[in-house]
């Protein structure tokens, strides 16, 4: 049941022809008006109702009519709603009622519009690591506060797990809620015989022995597994069979693509089989996952970029003079083969590791935002980045040491005349900078100003950056 019993997603009709033959849908039970079916299961019925006197949607779970006179399944769902009521945390599904219909007790709790867990795997596959890390930790935090009411779940899974909000959606500020605490009980109260899920149930529970909150932590551990792989650890035909894989079979690797080194042995120390092997409480538990969280990113600031330039241009120096020590090569020719070569490994660097080595150095990476980033967005950024600053760079020094020659020349003259001016020689050096050395000045302006763009972009990309539609950001370490 607890696959459908909180999905709202789904119209009463789809559920079949007994969502439109119910006899309770359109009825009142004490101050609820019942609206439609939302789920079956072997012991209960849930329907979407609307609280009369708090005007509120809420699902009712109904112990169905035909198990009324079995006092054994009364006593379990009023066990239920008890346990899940002690748990006010805002990872459990909220009890508001309970209460007795024409002999069947029921209770009313609080309605999620959402799906389960098991559901987006059913629909999306095996969820990214870090989506399935932070719905751990909630359902952790979850089953540590039902701990410290003395109360162990016994039947952890992601159908239990329920995801508020529609499928597909961000994953920021997404809340699950653990449902389901039919099968809840008091810390080390065994049972005559197994009750659970033997897909996620610990080999201590199996075997009829006490469950433990440690107990909790195996469940959520398979739980953990199928949410990255997409399917539990262990399949068996027979309850035999599953208690021995749960005790004895080794626990298969998660892929290395899937999650992180230190996730998966935490993962596998929870599907431990020996129980005193698995985190020893929650406190343990939840830290351990939250310090596995994914370290933030943020935008690339230009004093961090212009750190990683540096060093990269110290390399193109480097390479420079290694050209010209080893082939005996003039300093101009060497300049422009390991300007070429810096080139290759510009474009060579950032499709092989997404950066230089600069941008390594200091954790820099560049991301593309709308799109991979290409060989052609490459060359955009390396000619903007590089050969457009350094072609600038030496044009002006070559007009500024031209200008100044001139002036020279000029000086020169005017000695052997014996004039101190010669106007047609202050025509040329004003024509020289006007024609030549201004309009580089005013294209360099503008690259410059094109990289403290980035200063106040919300993104901090320069020019080049949204040319290329590419984003550097680097990684917080901590």
């Amino acid at each position: 049941m607890a696959r459908t019993a909180y999905d709202v997603e789904k119209p009463a009709l789809e559920l079949g022809t007994s969502a439109v033959n119910d006899p309770l849908i359109g009825r009142r039970i004490d101050h609820f008006e019942i609206r439609a079916l939302l789920g079956e299961g072997g012991m209960g019925t849930v329907y979407l109702a609307h609280d009369l006197s708090l005007e509120r949607p809420v699902a009712l779970k109904v112990l169905r009519r035909e198990l009324i006179a079995k006092q054994n399944l009364v006593d379990r769902l009023v066990l239920e709603a008890r346990a899940q009521a002690r748990l006010q945390h805002p990872n459990v599904i909220t009890i508001y009622y309970i209460g007795s219909y024409e002999g069947a007790p029921y209770f009313a709790m609080e309605y999620v519009r959402g799906k389960t867990l098991a559901d987006h795997l059913l629909a999306r596959g095996p969820l990214p690591w870090a989506d399935a890390l932070e719905y751990i930790i909630q359902a952790a935090r979850a089953l540590m506060t039902a701990h410290e009411r003395g109360i162990v779940h016994r039947d952890i899974k992601p159908s239990n797990l329920i995801l508020a909000g529609e499928l597909g959606a961000p994953v920021i500020g997404a809340e699950v809620k653990v449902a389901d605490f039919g099968l809840a009980a008091p810390v080390g109260q065994a049972e005559d015989q197994f009750m659970g899920s033997p897909f996620y149930a610990a080999p201590e529970q199996m075997m009829g022995k006490p469950p433990t909150h440690r107990s909790d932590m195996y469940g959520l551990g398979i739980s953990f597994y199928e949410l990255l792989t997409g399917a539990p650890p262990f399949q068996a035909d027979s309850m035999r069979q599953m208690l021995t894989l749960h005790l004895k079979a080794p626990r298969p690797p998660i892929p290395p693509e899937r999650a992180p080194w230190r996730l998966r042995q935490l993962i596998i120390e929870l599907m431990d089989p020996d129980p005193e092997r698995r985190p020893s409480s929650y406190d343990e538990l939840v830290r351990r996952l939250e310090s596995l969280r994914p370290k933030p990113s943020v935008a690339g600031g230009v004093l961090a970029r212009g750190t990683a330039l540096v060093i990269d241009l110290m390399l193109l120096a480097v390479l420079g003079q290694a050209f010209a020590g080893l082939f005996a090569l003039s300093q101009p020719v060497a300049h422009q083969l390991g300007l070429a070569a810096f080139a290759v490994y510009y474009i060579a660097t950032h499709r092989i590791w997404g950066k230089t080595l600069g941008k390594r150095i200091l954790g820099l990476r560049i991301q593309g935002t709308t799109r991979a980033v290409s060989v052609l967005g490459l060359l955009l950024r390396f000619s903007v980045e590089f050969w457009g600053p350094l072609i600038a760079v030496a044009m002006i020094g070559l007009q500024i040491g031209a200008a100044t020659d001139l002036e020279t020349v000029k000086n020169q003259i005017t000695d052997i005349v014996g004039m101190r001016e010669i106007p047609i020689l202050d025509q040329s050096t004003e024509a020289l900078l006007r024609t030549v050395l201004v309009p580089n000045l005013m294209l360099a302006i503008p690259w410059l100003g094109g990289f403290l763009f980035a200063f106040f972009d919300e993104n901090r990309q320069s020019l080049h950056d949204r040319a290329a539609r590419t984003r550097v950001v680097y990684e917080v370490r901590r």
